[in-house]
């Protein structure tokens, strides 16, 4: 009887990398949500575990810094608040700025950070910036209950609108993973740009209303001042907390606009950077 000679499949698994320009695979990232999971568990021991204080140091250092800012600003230069009390100005701004700069930073440079991982596994590199985005959550979730606990000290009263509290941070989730999905890539093609990123972060925090009332920017600037994308998420923060402006529809809606589109276009800059990653890492 002949034998037939059977060819043996390849014990070999091709991963060829993504086409420029080519779309997310939602169903791949989802197939690799435990590597995710792990390793914002990862992030956030980082930030507990390298000190004796562990946890606390998530409450102490934003709060030693706005005290510095209260005291500074509020007692010496004493900048008008309207009647808000100028801590409650303060500590609304930082929730919102801290999670976005704090997220943005640290995305910037993940793929640099995580360039072991890059270099001898396959997985969705989608992933990696999107890690400093969800475990940033710890911090903001610890600096809503540092604002909220100094509103209610000072006499706001709770009300429905603390809800909005909840879009608000969506709203900067979204930003901060489009930010960071732009610089990330660009940092690894780029890695001057590393270098510019404090200097823009340096300029965002000026630029938006952060440690002052919106209603310093004189009225003839506001619609350009309101194309700052940060300034309708703090707006609504505080809008949220107090509820004495009017609702920020402008400049919140700016908001959505500006991280609906650096989404969509920073995921696929990122995806045309993502076959050399490996290579320029």
């Amino acid at each position: 009887m002949k034998q037939i000679e059977q060819k043996n499949p390849s014990p070999y698994l091709r991963i060829d990398p993504p086409g420029e320009w080519s779309p997310v695979s939602l169903g791949e990232l989802w197939q690799h949500r435990d590597l995710l999971t792990y390793l914002v568990l990862r992030d956030v021991r980082a930030l507990t575990s390298s000190t004796q204080l562990g946890f606390l140091w998530i409450v102490i250092h934003p709060l030693s810094v706005a005290v510095v800012l209260i005291v500074v600003l509020g007692m010496f230069v004493k900048i008008p608040t309207g009647g808000t009390p100028y801590a409650l100005i303060v500590l609304s701004g930082l929730m919102s700025w801290n999670y976005v700069s704090n997220a943005i930073t640290r995305s910037s440079s993940s793929m640099l950070a995580n360039a072991y991982l890059i270099t001898k596994v396959y997985f969705p590199r989608l992933i990696i910036p999107i890690v400093p985005v969800i475990s940033g959550l710890i911090e903001l979730g610890v600096m809503v209950l540092i604002t909220a606990s100094a509103a209610v000290y000072f006499g706001v009263p709770l009300q429905f609108s603390w809800l909005f509290l909840l879009a608000a941070g969506f709203v900067a989730m979204a930003l901060a993973t489009g930010v960071g999905l732009w610089f990330s890539a660009l940092t690894v093609r780029y890695r001057d740009f590393s270098h510019a990123i404090p200097v823009i972060m340096q300029i965002g925090f000026y630029a938006s209303p952060v440690l002052y009332p919106i209603t310093l920017v004189p009225e003839k600037w506001r619609q350009i001042y309101d194309l700052n994308p940060l300034v309708g998420i703090v707006e609504l923060t505080r809008w949220s907390l107090f509820g004495e402006a009017p609702f920020p529809t402008f400049s919140i809606s700016t908001s959505i606009a500006w991280a609906v589109m650096l989404i969509a276009t920073g995921v696929f800059y990122f995806r045309a950077t993502e076959d050399v990653a490996a290579d320029l890492v």
